[in-house]
């Protein structure tokens, strides 16, 4: 079975310009296996602002060894560092929250908009 985790990324651009180009960096860097319909969609936000895409994986095995995994993260990380260079107009965030409380990891490029984040609650039936 083994551990599981919930897993959201998001790449962005306040420059509506620049998502054909976020998209082509997508395509080109994140593996295929995350950019089908069931993980990945495209979104627009802040009235118009945002344009950007949005990985959402739930209950999967996100295990640093797995070369998918390796693959998205180092796309990540080379999105954030392309992010410092053009000026701010590119953003990316990264949010995974595994089976234990204390197990979250969260990412984000210097100029993120915290799209994404993490919210707790205690609900009850009675």
């Amino acid at each position: 079975m083994g551990y599981r985790s919930d897993v959201m990324a998001v790449f962005y651009t306040y420059d509506p310009d620049e998502f054909p180009v976020i998209k082509l960096f997508i395509d080109e860097n994140i593996p295929e296996w995350f950019r089908g319909d069931e993980y990945m969609s495209t979104f627009v936000g802040q009235q118009g602002k945002l344009h950007g895409v949005k990985f959402n994986m739930s209950d999967v095995k996100w295990y640093e060894s797995y070369p998918d995994v390796k693959g998205f993260e180092q796309a990540l990380e080379k999105f954030k560092e392309l992010s410092a260079e053009v000026d701010s107009k590119w953003c990316c965030e990264f949010v995974r929250v595994g089976e234990e409380v204390k197990d979250i990891e969260e990412h984000q490029s210097d100029n993120a908009e915290n799209l994404i984040y993490v919210r707790r609650t205690i609900e009850s039936d009675v």
